[in-house]
C-alpha cells in the first residue's frame, strides 16, 4: 500500500496552507491554482499530477451528496460534476491522461470509476444502491475496514483490487476514520 496514502487523504480535508505542509513532508507539491475545499491537486518530483478528494464535511455533503449516493443518483450531484471537471482540468494543464486519484468516503465514491489512465485508490469508499454488482476498472484499488458501514455495499462490486483491513474495534466512527490506515 502507498506509504503516503494517509497524509494524502488527510490533506484532502485540510485548508490549503496546512495541506501544502502535509504534502511537502511527502515530497509532493500542492497546486494551489487547481486545489479547492473539496479536493487537493498535487504533483510529485517528476511532475506527475494527483488529486485527493475529501469525503463528507459540509452540510451540503450530508444533506445532498450523501443521500444521492445512497439512492444511486450521484449523477445528479453537482459535487460529482465538479470532481469530473477538475480531473479534466488537471489532465489539460499537465498534458497527462495518467492522473492518480485518491478519495476517502464520499471522496472515494466521487473518484471511483473516473476516466483516468492513472491509479484510483479509495479508502472506506461510500457505496450506495448503484454499487451493487458494479464492475470496477483494473486500475482501481478499494481499501476498507471490515466493520465500516459506509463502504459495506462496495463488497458487492466486481473487478478492481480490494484490500480489507481487519477491524480492531466496534466503534463505527473509528472504523471509518482515516486513522485506521495506521493499523497493520
Amino acid at each position: 500500500m502507498n506509504s503516503y496514502l494517509k497524509p494524502i487523504l488527510e490533506a484532502s480535508y485540510q485548508k490549503s496552507r496546512e495541506a501544502k505542509n502535509t504534502l511537502e513532508k511527502q515530497g509532493l507539491k500542492l497546486d494551489r491554482s487547481l486545489s479547492n475545499k473539496e479536493a487537493k491537486v498535487f504533483v510529485d518530483a517528476e511532475g506527475k499530477p494527483s488529486i485527493a478528494v475529501r469525503g463528507s464535511k459540509s452540510a451540503y455533503d450530508f444533506l445532498v451528496s450523501d443521500p444521492l449516493l445512497a439512492i444511486g443518483r450521484s449523477d445528479l450531484d453537482p459535487r460529482k460534476r465538479r470532481t469530473n471537471a477538475l480531473i479534466e482540468n488537471v489532465k489539460r494543464k499537465y498534458k497527462r491522461e495518467d492522473v492518480d486519484l485518491y478519495g476517502h468516503s464520499l471522496g472515494g465514491a466521487l473518484v471511483s470509476g473516473a476516466k483516468t489512465k492513472g491509479k484510483i485508490v479509495t479508502f472506506n469508499k461510500g457505496a450506495g444502491i448503484s454499487s451493487i454488482g458494479r464492475a470496477l476498472d483494473p486500475n482501481q484499488t478499494d481499501i476498507r475496514t471490515g466493520k465500516d458501514i459506509v463502504s459495506l455495499l462496495s463488497k458487492t462490486e466486481r473487478g478492481g483490487n480490494k484490500i480489507e483491513i481487519k477491524s480492531s474495534s466496534s466503534n463505527p466512527l473509528y472504523e471509518h476514520s482515516i486513522d485506521r490506515l495506521d493499523s497493520k
